[in-house]
């Protein structure tokens, strides 16, 4: 199912890139344990992802042309790669929510737009604020989901996309931070990214959900509280995870504050990959 490529760097950093080639033949709408609402928080970020990662990748490649420090340089390529696959693995998937009957494309192609036309016009420090910080999001929430009773019980390819996925983005977390911190390191510039970040990806996200849930039949009130609801769950679901979204706050914060090598241990055997 997997690949490794170019997994060894200089120093003490190790960041593999793995070639995924996912089936997702006969996914269902409620592929997550049987919920429509938690199978559409994903699919809502799921639709980012590919042209968000392409703007931090472009977003860390600017940065680095400020700095000259060899080991981060090697660490980024690796960011790179597991960013390039993750956009791959993810637009394949957009084909499955055609095929359950969901139409998305031309919502799609409006906020892809828009995060083109942001790549192209934000000043680079910015940009590279907004990608530390949507990398911080989606690395606490990469851990949250290697512990998650719904997503150990979704349809196989969901399970194995979503942990895939987690793995990397908490093995690549401080990359774009490291970058930042280095070509810039304005403490106010970055929590500004990070606002931003969680403001753009929560409210388009769950825009992208609300039109799921209305095309299952439900009324736009009945899918807002319905979302609403499901986000309660995750969050009583996983205590610590406002703690550790609010640590981006500390002036003395890092990425590597956090230790997920146990969950990375358990969930890269099961999965089978190094």
């Amino acid at each position: 199912m997997s690949k490794l490529l170019n997994t060894k760097y200089s120093g003490n950093s190790t960041i593999p890139v793995r070639k995924m080639n996912f089936d997702f033949t006969d996914v269902p709408k409620n592929y997550m344990n049987g919920s429509l609402a938690k199978s559409h928080l994903f699919d809502g970020l799921n639709l980012l992802f590919p042209e968000g990662e392409r703007f931090f990748m472009r977003a860390v490649r600017d940065g680095l042309n400020k700095i000259d420090n060899p080991d981060l340089k090697q660490q980024a390529r690796g960011f790179f790669g597991q960013e390039t696959q993750h956009a791959i693995e993810h637009e394949k998937f957009f084909d499955v929510l055609e095929q359950n009957g969901y139409t998305f494309r031309r919502k799609l192609n409006k906020i892809d737009k828009f995060i083109l036309k942001m790549r192209d016009v934000l000043p680079a420090g910015f940009r590279l604020s907004l990608t530390a910080g949507a990398e911080h999001l989606t690395a606490i929430l990469g851990a949250a989901t290697l512990n998650d009773e719904d997503i150990e019980k979704s349809h196989p390819a969901m399970r194995d996309l979503i942990q895939w996925h987690a793995i990397e983005e908490i093995e690549h977390k401080a990359v774009a931070f490291d970058v930042y911190q280095e070509s810039n390191g304005n403490y106010l510039l970055r929590i500004l990214g990070y606002i931003g970040a969680i403001v753009f990806i929560h409210s388009v996200s769950n825009s992208l959900v609300e039109d799921f849930l209305i095309q299952d039949g439900y009324s736009k009130k009945e899918a807002k509280r319905l979302i609403k609801q499901t986000h309660k769950e995750m969050l009583a679901n996983h205590q610590g995870l406002g703690q550790a979204l609010r640590a981006y706050f500390k002036p003395s914060f890092h990425p590597n504050n956090f230790d997920e090598s146990v969950l990375l241990e358990k969930a890269m055997s099961r999965l089978g990959i190094a």
